[in-house]
């Protein structure tokens, strides 16, 4: 499949892949998805896998029918960043009695091993893009309070270069605890992901972001915040916090980007 479309080009295209799939659509990550013509808006949202270094992604996702495949591609459009989504049923020997329940409980707990920090065992960047993103983004377009909430590990650098992997791990994970127990369980609500090295996301829905980051400060503030560096070797970290409302940017990744600046 080529990169780089024109608008008459693509609209032939999708209309040649139509012939295989059962739903061809356009989508940009930030807004949705997008109308082929004009590459203006919907306001709709999809499910966009992740794309990989290639520019593809492949994700599976319950539809009205059963199980259904959804493989993404990444294309210009007139010098336009999107992507192509090609959505069809899973084979139907996949969906038969016995075989369907199978399936989704080893493709559930795949996905969640990939969606999970290996170190904290919070949520990860991928989580964030694929599961949770549609959903933050639905809550945005209907009004409801929507933000994020940076959170970053001082010492977690420094543990890596003057102790050890060890230590450095220890104190994610206690500011990982900490960080769980003032998000809370609700999913709903609120979710926390360790992004990359030392930083943590926290996306709020319904509640200011402004709020959560005070939950936050006071949590760390009421907590002792030690691990171990060693047998004999206690360490105590400090954290930075900031947050970003969804308002100000009006975009997903612009929102987590403004976030991360104000850190």
């Amino acid at each position: 499949m080529k990169q780089d479309y024109t608008i008459a080009e693509l609209q032939a295209e999708m209309t040649a892949l139509q012939q295989v799939f059962d739903n061809v659509t356009l989508a940009d990550p930030r807004m949705g998805l997008l109308d082929p013509a004009t590459l203006q808006p919907l306001n709709k949202v999809a499910a966009m896998p992740a794309l990989d270094s290639t520019g593809r992604g492949m994700q599976v996702v319950k539809g009205n029918d059963g199980l259904e495949t959804v493989l993404a591609q990444g294309i210009n459009v007139e010098g336009t960043p999107c992507m192509l989504l090609m959505q069809m049923p899973l084979p139907r020997s996949l969906q038969a009695e016995g075989a369907e329940d199978s399936f989704i409980r080893t493709l559930s707990q795949m996905q969640d091993d990939l969606r999970r920090d290996y170190v904290t065992g919070a949520y990860n960047a991928v989580y964030l893009n694929e599961q949770y993103r549609p959903i933050a983004e639905r809550a945005a377009m209907s009004g409801t309070p929507v933000g994020v909430v940076m959170v970053r590990v001082n010492e977690y650098w420094q543990l890596r270069e003057h102790e050890n992997d060890s230590a450095a791990n220890c104190c994610l994970n206690m500011a990982a605890g900490i960080l769980q127990l003032a998000v809370g369980p609700d999913h709903d609500k609120a979710v926390l992901a360790r992004l990359n090295d030392g930083f943590f996301a926290i996306v709020t829905i319904g509640t200011p972001a402004a709020r959560m980051a005070q939950t936050v400060r006071e949590a760390m503030n009421d907590s002792r915040r030690e691990f171990n560096i060693s047998l004999s070797r206690r360490g105590s970290f400090t954290v930075e916090i900031a947050s970003a409302e969804w308002g100000e940017t009006a975009s997903w990744d612009m929102t987590l980007s403004l976030a991360q600046q104000r850190l």
